[in-house]
């Protein structure tokens, strides 16, 4: 059963965590400091958000709860992180035509590519979610998705190694690697509590064969 102040902290809570993650992605893009640099990289990956909706799936008990609260929080970051590049100006663009009037703002662009990835958010949220809920199962069988957010920063990092590093600086590289080694650790950390909780059950099962 729903609680009436879960049924509001919950919802309230997945849109906090979007909006957030929204508005400090693109706000820390132009930083100089290299912690802000290395802040917007994290915060603009595409395994971040990805976690974002694993770790909404993962709070509730309900998978029905946990299928809509996850596209909702990513679809509330989409907004907002489309909202603060909006109010920033990154969808100015010349009016060729009339060039006096200056820059003018590209509603178009802005708009495509806000529904677009509103319509993934939706598609991918439900799975992440779902995916999050599954990983509640702390037996082999939950395994699967509790290493799926560090295995997508890992595929993320490795490539993003391998093709935008030369290019992206000091900065975004050793940010990258260190994400991947985390997420390294991460995934064998999962891997060995899972097989340390399995070996009590094994061993319980093996006294019970020779007792019988």
């Amino acid at each position: 059963m729903f609680s009436s102040r879960s049924f509001i902290l919950a919802p309230a809570a997945a849109l906090t965590a979007g909006a957030a993650l929204g508005v400090l992605a693109p706000l820390l893009e132009m930083s100089d400091a290299p912690a802000g640099h290395m802040a917007h990289l994290v915060l603009a990956a595409g395994w971040s958000w990805a976690a974002l909706a694993f770790c909404v799936g993962l709070a509730r008990k309900s998978r029905i709860e946990s299928a809509v609260l996850a596209p909702a929080s990513l679809i509330a970051a989409v907004i907002t992180y489309y909202a603060t590049k909006l109010e920033r100006g990154k969808f100015l663009a010349a009016d060729l035509s009339n060039p006096s009037q200056g820059a003018q703002l590209y509603w178009d662009g802005f708009s495509s590519k806000t529904v677009f990835w509103c319509a993934a958010a939706a598609t991918l949220g439900a799975l992440l979610g779902l995916a999050g809920n599954l990983a509640r199962n702390r037996g082999i069988q939950g395994l699967p998705f509790r290493t799926l957010v560090p295995l997508i920063a890992f595929i993320e990092t490795s490539e993003r190694l391998r093709v935008e590093a030369s290019l992206q600086g000091a900065v975004a590289g050793a940010t990258w690697s260190v994400t991947r080694l985390v997420a390294v650790t991460v995934f064998v950390v999962l891997v060995g509590q899972t097989v340390i909780n399995l070996r009590p059950r094994a061993s319980a099962g093996q006294g019970k064969e020779r007792t019988g």
